[in-house]
């Protein structure tokens, strides 16, 4: 944690190491054993796993510019804004 420097927008992604596991891979064990399949021709469920990922998945590619624009969507979310003035009415 450091200071804020201005004009930057928070949350902000600084490092990024490794792919998300893909939904449903059933849990750490399930994604180790994923990644066997899909790195070896030869595994019995080779081929399925890797139609089940969309064809291709690469483990070491953590996607940081897609993390970033997710990120930078939340920024515009929790931004600060302005208040709005309601008008008085007087009866």
């Amino acid at each position: 944690v450091s200071e804020a420097i201005p004009g930057l927008s928070y949350p902000r992604l600084l490092k990024a190491s490794g792919a998300c596991p893909p939904e449903d891979v059933g849990g750490a064990y399930g994604y180790e054993e994923f990644l066997q399949a899909i790195a070896d021709p030869g595994h019995e469920q080779h081929d399925e796993m890797l139609d089940w990922s969309g064809g291709t998945f690469d483990p070491e590619d953590a996607r940081p510019e897609r993390i970033a624009g997710r990120l930078a969507q939340l920024a515009k979310k929790w931004a600060p804004r302005t208040a709005r003035l309601k008008a008085v009415t007087q009866d």
